[in-house]
């Protein structure tokens, strides 16, 4: 079965085939016009003889402009003129610039820097193409990784009849890989913005693993940041989760557990294992919980602002 990235490799060996071609049949055309160059001319047109890769062309394409004359060069440098859209900015600005030169030599020189940084930049996107697909893979293998490590305790009660026995734990647990399923989602939904606006230097530093887990890292520290703010009580309110926080509430909790037949959050075979700190209302309260964890896995600006705004009302109330 030929994959995605065989494709890539056979469709950019396809395009390399037939650039070559077209070199060829432009060294033969000047071959033709300027017999007493042809010698010269015929050595750089074996140079594409072989296995050759896009450096090799690309180098045989800058000498051919010594042996343009002056009706071809000026017409080559009006065509080049018409891909420095290509460029950036202040690049396209210079050769725009130099529309009007009309000295052959100097006229040269440009259209020889011009293929030169065409070459660059041609060469650039498709190795940002290169690092787009490996990072695409990596931040889908992440998310599903992530996914399946949220659902392990729900998959190994399903499969094995394993349960946890701390509730503290459990919640532990899921606030933790509730950060990182946030954190890898959010990378997956932010590629596209990264691939538009990111150089070559930064797509090569984002693309390596270390990069990508070190996000997923922070996603798991946000989550259970978010844990610990909901259960001291410093974020509190009807959209976040009530957690018991003295010992006449959780004899409260465990006397309606005995009595109702409601199903819990976990399973009722670990009811008797509440304790203060731990949630009072598990079938809400849980899924408030996961919701809270996975934004501040996905923001990476909510618990950091959150954290400022708690720091700032405690330097007012300190200095009062």
């Amino acid at each position: 079965m030929i994959t995605q990235q065989s494709r890539l490799i056979q469709r950019d060996q396809h395009m390399l085939i037939q650039f070559t071609e077209n070199l060829q049949t432009t060294i033969n055309r000047l071959m033709s016009r300027n017999t007493e160059r042809a010698e010269p001319l015929e050595k750089l047109k074996s140079q594409l003889s072989g296995k050759m890769s896009w450096q090799d062309v690309n180098s045989v394409e800058v000498a051919t402009v010594d042996f343009l004359d002056e009706p071809a060069l000026m017409a080559e440098w009006q065509r080049r003129l018409a891909e420095v859209e290509f460029l950036p900015v202040h690049l396209q600005q210079f050769y725009k610039s130099k529309i009007d030169e009309t000295d052959t030599q100097v006229i040269r020189s440009y259209l020889i820097q011009l293929i030169t940084d065409i070459q660059w930049r041609r060469e650039s996107k498709r190795i940002m193409r290169a690092h787009e697909g490996q990072m695409r893979t990596k931040v889908v293998a992440l998310f599903l990784l992530s996914f399946v490590l949220f659902f392990t305790p729900t998959l190994c009660r399903a499969v094995f009849g394993f349960e946890f026995t701390n509730l503290r734990l459990y919640y532990l647990f899921t606030a933790a890989t509730a950060g990182i399923l946030g954190s890898s989602f959010s990378q997956l939904t932010s590629l596209q913005s990264k691939f538009a606006h990111a150089t070559l230097d930064q797509m090569q530093a984002i693309n390596k693993v270390g990069y990508i887990l070190a996000r997923a890292t922070v996603g798991a520290g946000a989550g259970l940041t978010m844990f610990y703010l909901l259960q001291s009580g410093l974020l509190s309110g009807a959209f976040f989760p009530e957690f018991i926080q003295d010992s006449a509430e959780l004899a409260a909790i465990v006397n309606a557990s005995l009595t109702s037949s409601s199903t819990f959050a976990v399973s009722q075979a670990i009811e008797f294992s509440y304790e203060i700190g731990t949630l009072a209302h598990p079938p809400q309260g849980l899924s408030l919980l996961i919701v809270w964890c996975l934004l501040a896995g996905f923001s990476e600006k909510l618990i950091p602002g959150i954290l400022n705004n708690k720091a700032k009302k405690l330097e007012e109330s300190t200095s009062e």
